[in-house]
């Protein structure tokens, strides 16, 4: 079995590990781009983080944060959808 930083890594790891990638060091220099093109990817990261955190919560029980990931999910649509506006 592989360790990483001395947990095992299964797929609960792994989903940990692509939630805080793309929630958060992926998506927060993107999203406070100037370019509209980059904040719309970072979006889309931070929209790929919060799938993966609620499948992390789902999997321990943690209900109430999925709802918290939900409503980030639900602004980074809206984001994307006035970005998307802008850019045409």
């Amino acid at each position: 079995m592989a360790y990483f930083f001395g947990t095992e890594l299964n797929s609960i790891t792994i989903l940990q590990m692509i939630s805080v990638f793309f929630g958060t060091v992926l998506a927060a220099p993107l999203m406070v781009s100037k370019k509209i093109n980059k904040r719309i990817l970072g979006y889309l990261a931070m929209t790929i983080g919060c799938i993966a955190a609620i499948a992390v919560q789902a999997y321990a029980g943690l209900y109430i944060f999925i709802l918290a990931n939900l409503y980030w999910v639900l602004n980074s649509m809206i984001a994307i959808r006035k970005n998307s506006k802008l850019r045409k």
